[in-house]
């Protein structure tokens, strides 16, 4: 059976037909998987299953005694019927199939890791992900923004959850909006009025306390993207790489993972937050050093690439982080800022380092690229980051 296993999270795709006939091997078939990658959670897919008779119905209630975090999803209506008629809803979650919608000829307002942003109308977005993004992943997307929102930070929540050419997609309903990007872009002339938004954004996020029970640290995550990293770095790279992770002083506030004009949206004259596929707890070095290398590195060697990934130009981009980086850091003084410019954008680098590991879908040859980059640049100095963080 196809199937897939992210983080202990068992995927399996059903059948076409389930009864008497196969029954017994798909139980043998999940069962064996379950023992094989030891899931704590499994989720049936249905979207190509048309029936599912009483033998199956058995397997899946095996399931649920043995794997009490199971469900069901993208089951069709007459799935669906069969599973409430016997009241097997009541017993496991089951998710009805997704509606599917059609981007074709819808502007790309944006494009990350994680997928693509389009507008499909005057009044939604659609953030469509990459094929290899798996549901739960986004249904976790999902939960942090509304833990977020319920924070108190300004973020869009998706209505809706649809397929669109094999992958699924979040809608957001955001009237007439537009990136922030995109309007700093056509109105120069409103640049101070909306840098100070941002700024403002920033701050809140960055001091409001997060539920740490419900989010992951961005430790974690970074160890866990420098561990990815095997393939590519040497073993006391990545030693490094966990010895400068582990030194950042723990905080509890959020941390969104990838703040830039393309990830925040302009609602009546407002700012909110979109993309929130990494949105963790932590220090907020972690934000400042991906946005040290959205603002100043990566459009440095190529300052087209500014356009493509903020929306403006490489010349906003490095004023924008500037006064970002004054306002949060003015106290410092003239020499103070400078140093603390060269700080972060020192570890905006070690985001640089691990970005092949963030963006799984790079291809070989850009990710030893990046890698020669790095050994040039970051790893002669890496370990004076150890224990740099002060503030």
């Amino acid at each position: 059976m196809e199937h897939i296993c992210n983080e202990e999270i068992l995927t399996i795709k059903l059948l076409k037909r389930i009864d008497s006939n196969n029954a017994a091997d798909v139980d043998k078939d999940i069962f064996s998987l379950i023992d094989r990658y030891n899931a704590k959670s499994v989720i049936l897919d249905a979207a190509e299953t048309e029936y599912i008779s009483s033998a199956g119905l058995r397997v899946v209630l095996k399931l649920k005694k043995a794997v009490n975090d199971s469900k069901i999803v993208n089951a069709s209506p007459e799935v669906y019927d069969i599973f409430s008629i016997t009241g097997f809803v009541d017993i496991i979650d089951v998710k009805k199939a997704f509606r599917e919608i059609s981007v074709d000829g819808c502007e790309v307002i944006g494009k990350g890791g994680h997928g693509t942003v389009y507008r499909i109308s005057g009044d939604t977005i659609l953030k469509l992900y990459s094929e290899s993004e798996p549901l739960h992943e986004i249904e976790r997307e999902i939960e942090y923004a509304r833990n977020a929102f319920v924070a108190g930070i300004p973020t869009a929540i998706p209505f809706d959850v649809v397929k669109c050419n094999g992958s699924y997609g979040s809608v957001f309903e955001l009237l007439n909006a537009d990136t922030l990007g995109n309007v700093l872009a056509a109105n120069p002339d409103k640049y101070d009025e909306y840098s100070k938004k941002y700024i403002e954004l920033v701050n809140t996020l960055h001091t409001t306390e997060a539920d740490t029970s419900r989010l992951s640290s961005i430790k974690d995550l970074y160890n866990q993207w420098a561990d990815e990293m095997a393939e590519l770095l040497t073993a006391d790279e990545i030693e490094i790489l966990h010895e400068i992770i582990n030194s950042v002083p723990d905080r509890n506030t959020f941390v969104h993972g990838d703040i830039h004009p393309k990830n925040v949206m302009v609602q009546d004259g407002e700012l909110v937050f979109i993309d929130m596929a990494d949105i963790t707890y932590g220090h907020p070095v972690f934000d400042y050093m991906g946005m040290a290398l959205t603002h100043v590195i990566a459009g440095s060697r190529a300052p087209q690439r500014a356009v493509q990934i903020m929306g403006i130009d490489y010349e906003m981009g490095v004023k924008l982080w500037n006064d970002l980086i004054k306002a949060r850091f003015g106290a410092l003084g003239e020499e103070g800022l400078k140093k603390m410019n060269g700080l972060l954008t020192a570890f905006g680098m070690m985001k640089f380092t691990v970005a092949s590991a963030v963006n799984k879908t790079n291809p070989k040859e850009l990710k030893e690229t990046l890698i020669n980059i790095s050994r040039q640049t970051f790893f002669p100095h890496a370990k004076n980051l150890i224990g740099a963080v002060k503030f």
